[in-house]
């Protein structure tokens, strides 16, 4: 699995770009029972250490430690090679999570303005991100997996500002002047899959009352030599039961050798 030339084109201007149908319903029923499973666990250690629940939002963070199908996905052969292509080279995975978001009918506003909404990105586009043969890369790109349909009918679409990826421009001060004409929410069905570089402002979606509970998994891949994100350094006995390629790819041990065409 590799980008067409136009889904490059796009990734390159815009900071992301959609795949579509990469999964099945039926796949993806499976992974929300995975997710139903894990939140039901009260002995899981791995779910929602940092992130408590709220109201409109449920995080199992590091789930690819808890079932090896999640683990499996992350290496996904219609994913994994994408992502090597926009960040330029060999990948350790970083973020793995299960996000469900619910609306809230009492702290809903129908008239809250664009730019208040929690617009983020991980990495400053000044050097989180790099250019080759007229290509853009970056440091960190995640891959989130609808498992529900996502509109802006019912707010549960995520938002980005296309082109962001490559403008310094604090994120605060994008915000001060942000309108409906730099900003889109996306439209994905479930299966689809969200290739979205880090250094791209982008937020997460605000349902609106009534709305159905949705379901996306987040992983997040960045360049060996960076380092480990808070609490995701994965166990020792994890490391222990895992396959040599699986190691490499949950460790970054290539380190400084990830791009193993640049010398």
């Amino acid at each position: 699995m590799s980008l067409t030339p136009a889904q490059r084109y796009f990734y390159d201007v815009n900071g992301y770009v959609l795949l579509k149908n990469l999964f099945t319903r039926d796949q993806c029923r499976r992974f929300v029972e995975i997710a139903d499973r894990m939140d039901a666990e009260d002995t899981c250690a791995y779910k929602h250490d940092g992130y408590p629940k709220r109201p409109t939002l449920t995080v199992l963070s590091r789930c690819a430690w808890y079932d090896p199908h999640l683990l499996d996905t992350a290496r996904h052969p219609a994913v994994l090679p994408v992502i090597e292509e926009v960040t330029g080279g060999e990948e350790r995975l970083e973020e793995h999570q299960y996000l469900i978001n619910y609306p809230d009918p009492a702290g809903y506003d129908p008239d809250l303005p664009i730019g208040n909404l929690a617009w983020h990105r991980a990495l400053g586009a000044a050097w989180g991100g790099f250019r080759v043969d007229g290509r853009y890369h970056c440091f960190v790109n995640k891959a989130l997996i609808y498992l529900t349909d996502n509109s802006p009918n019912d707010g549960s679409g995520t938002w980005v500002v296309p082109g962001s990826h490559r403008m310094d421009t604090p994120t605060p001060a994008l915000c001060a002047f942000l309108d409906a004409s730099l900003c889109r929410q996306i439209e994905a069905d479930t299966g689809d899959v969200l290739i979205l570089s880090e250094t791209l402002v982008h937020s997460v979606p605000r349902l609106k009352p009534g709305a159905s509970p949705r379901y996306s998994l987040v992983y997040g891949y960045s360049v060996p030599f960076m380092q480990t994100w808070n609490r995701y350094d994965p166990p020792t006995e994890l490391l222990d039961c895992v396959t040599p390629e699986q190691r490499r790819f949950l460790t970054g041990e290539v380190r400084y050798a990830y791009r193993t065409n640049d010398k």
